[in-house]
């Protein structure tokens, strides 16, 4: 049986599959080593395919786009090689510094997360205070449906990745600036990185509609300064889950 089903059976079904996302902090480490006890135990040898992408996402903690980036980036190194139509295979003879490169390419992954929070961080606060100084009544009811949504959607256990940027956008709109509006259009594939169902958690979902609602309440008070500061303190809360609060608790 190749590793792929080996894997498979162990990390990706019923109850022992890994779903805990690694705390970004010291992803180069866990990846490292979690990589390297799987060649110990011969789960992954020269030769073997690796398994899809969203199953090494869901095993790294870390988005699909992360488990692209590395692939790629391991492929150019030789660690990995691609066969079209048949999957990504280790290398032969390369597992030994499989671990480490792949450990490097994840590390790398994190400091573009950084790069998008701290892009939002200069943006969306700003955006939030215009918006707060035009924003409209039907818009502020608009706001409050997606808040609706986002908490129903939540109380069942579904995605609430759509409503989460369908309320940033909403913001943005309320601007009334169309540069503004199509700037966060041009941007939603770079920010949806920071928004990958991977690096959600019931922590993170919970805690951004607490500041969700405070968001809409400084917008609905024509509150520039209190709508900046709460749209910021949203982003920093975040980033210190996406980063080290990542249990899922």
């Amino acid at each position: 049986m190749t590793s792929a089903g080996r894997i498979g059976r162990t990390n990706f079904t019923g109850e022992n599959r890994v779903t805990t996302p690694i705390q970004q902090k010291r992803i180069y480490e866990e990846i490292t080593t979690r990589l390297q006890t799987m060649v110990q135990n011969d789960d992954l040898k020269p030769g073997d395919r690796l398994p899809p992408e969203r199953q090494l996402a869901i095993l790294f903690g870390v988005s699909r786009n992360s488990v692209r980036e590395a692939i790629k980036s391991l492929e150019q190194q030789g660690m990995l090689v691609s066969r079209p139509g048949a999957g990504t295979f280790i290398a032969e003879n390369n597992q030994a510094s499989l671990t480490t490169a792949l450990g490097d390419a994840f590390a790398r992954e994190r400091h573009r997360l950084d790069d998008i929070f701290e892009l939002r961080l200069l943006l969306e606060p700003q955006i939030a205070h215009l918006a707060a100084q035009r924003i409209a009544q039907h818009e502020l009811a608009e706001l409050q449906d997606l808040i609706h949504a986002y908490k129903k959607n939540l109380g069942d256990g579904l995605s609430v990745c759509l409503f989460d940027q369908a309320f940033h956008d909403a913001i943005a709109a309320a601007t009334g600036n169309q540069s503004i509006i199509l700037l966060m259009e041009q941007m939603h594939d770079l920010l949806r990185e920071s928004r990958d169902e991977a690096l959600q958690s019931p922590a993170r979902n919970a805690k951004s509609l607490e500041d969700h609602q405070t968001i809409l309440e400084a917008l609905s008070s024509h509150d520039p300064e209190r709508a900046r500061e709460a749209m910021t303190v949203h982003l920093i809360h975040t980033r210190e889950i996406v980063f080290t609060s990542t249990t899922g608790e």
